[in-house]
């Protein structure tokens, strides 16, 4: 029985719906024969206790072995008992009405039975799902799992679901790093301007006190300048994450292997002049992806960057590939990141100096803390994301984006 219910479930809706009407009345049809016949007999019967009148007959004698037969000229039946009258009424009353309330039952029977194995079941789904969206509520699954039209409706709801619960976790994120640029902002702005606010405080004791001479003017002028350049800085730096976030990726086929040497050539001789050791690993099988090679690029650079100011000796860069993805992972031998570090490290404007959420840091080094920010954005841009854990020997960092050029933004791990 489950299996047949299963067979059905999975049937279109309005085969379904033509297979349950001609099993119905093909059982309403074996019925109406049945009863027709039963109460055709039953009716035969009470007229076979009706009188014969015979009005003459004709008889013929036919020898001694054929004996006499004899032949009604005329007979007519008599009128039944009231008792049998009633009963033959009922009978015939029955053999009517049976059919159509047979009828009637078939076609309940067919609409119960449908409403229960076609619709009750991704309605009420269905009808969940709306009261949870309308309720902003986004945490739940649609689990209707049949091929029939309504489970490919459900189906549809469900990936309507999961982008809209995808688009709000990006919309979530954007507004959790809006937030911490806003808090970046107000820290790191706060105290240039504190500086320049004290030396003009200063000169202005200065000068009332006739105390201001050429060499305090100039000191105070160069630090005033010192101040007002590293705002100018900061604004450029807030200009260049603005500027990654619009920015347009460009997919083309790219050699992978060719990039990776190219890479590896560039990488070596930046570890050379800062007297450390790089180590390649290349398990990448691939020979061509589709991504922005640029944006790619710009990526390693950043992240290889960072681990030459933090490495001791060593830094390792691994690539590796799943189906859809390639990941490139640089390590160094430096003192890794502490474990309040793992989720504030690629937060924006996110620097040992200025740390956000009081969050000790190591990404530091006067480039504002955007290194990795910038990372975490076109990772995302490339359909991949941007991982950072500690090693058996240090810090690691790993930049995954998509082999097919899928620009489709992933939460940064």
């Amino acid at each position: 029985m489950g299996k047949i219910k299963n067979v059905f479930q999975n049937m279109s809706l309005k085969k379904s719906l033509v297979l349950l009407a001609v099993f119905c009345l093909s059982i309403v049809s074996v019925l109406i024969i049945i009863t027709v016949l039963a109460f055709s007999g039953m009716r035969q019967s009470i007229l076979d206790t009706r009188p014969l009148h015979i009005y003459g007959y004709t008889d013929e004698y036919h020898g001694e072995s054929g004996g006499m037969v004899v032949e009604p000229n005329d007979f007519a039946y008599g009128t039944l008992s009231r008792e049998n009258q009633r009963n033959y009424r009922a009978v015939t009353v029955f053999m009517v009405m049976l059919p159509v309330i047979y009828i009637i039952l078939a076609s309940v029977a067919v609409a119960k039975f449908y409403y229960k194995w076609k619709l009750q079941a991704p309605l009420k789904d269905l009808k969940s799902g709306i009261h949870h969206i309308s309720g902003q509520n986004l945490d739940f699954r649609m689990e209707y799992s049949s091929r029939d039209e309504l489970g490919q409706l459900c189906d549809t709801f469900e990936q309507m679901r999961n982008e809209l619960y995808k688009n709000n976790c990006k919309m979530w994120d954007m507004l959790q790093e809006r937030k911490a640029l806003t808090a970046s902002v107000s820290h790191d702005l706060r105290t240039p301007i504190t500086v320049i606010g004290g030396y003009l405080d200063y000169l202005n004791k200065a000068a009332e006190k006739n105390a201001l001479t050429g060499d305090i003017l100039r000191t105070t002028l160069e630090n005033m300048t010192a101040a007002a350049s590293r705002l100018e800085r900061y604004v450029d730096c807030v200009r260049d994450v603005q500027k990654m976030e619009d920015i347009e990726i460009r997919t083309e086929q790219m050699d992978l292997k060719k990039w990776i040497a190219d890479m590896a050539s560039a990488f070596s001789m930046l570890a050379e002049q800062n007297k450390r050791q790089l180590e390649i690993r290349d398990f990448s099988k691939t020979p061509f992806i589709r991504t922005d090679q640029d944006m790619l690029s710009k990526v390693l650079e950043n992240i290889f960057s960072n681990a030459l100011r933090f490495s001791e000796k060593q830094i390792v860069l691994i690539i590796e590939e799943t189906d859809d993805c390639v990941s490139f992972s640089i390590q160094d031998d430096g003192a890794g990141f502490a474990q309040e570090e793992l989720s504030c490290a690629a937060l924006l404007f996110y620097t040992q100096s200025a740390p956000l959420h009081t969050c000790p840091g190591r990404t530091g080094g006067g480039d504002f803390g955007i290194g990795l920010s910038i990372c975490k954005i076109l990772c995302g841009k490339l359909g991949g994301a941007l991982h950072l854990e500690n090693g058996s020997g240090g810090a690691v960092v790993t930049a995954k984006i998509s082999k097919c050029g899928d620009s489709g933004e992933r939460a940064a791990d």
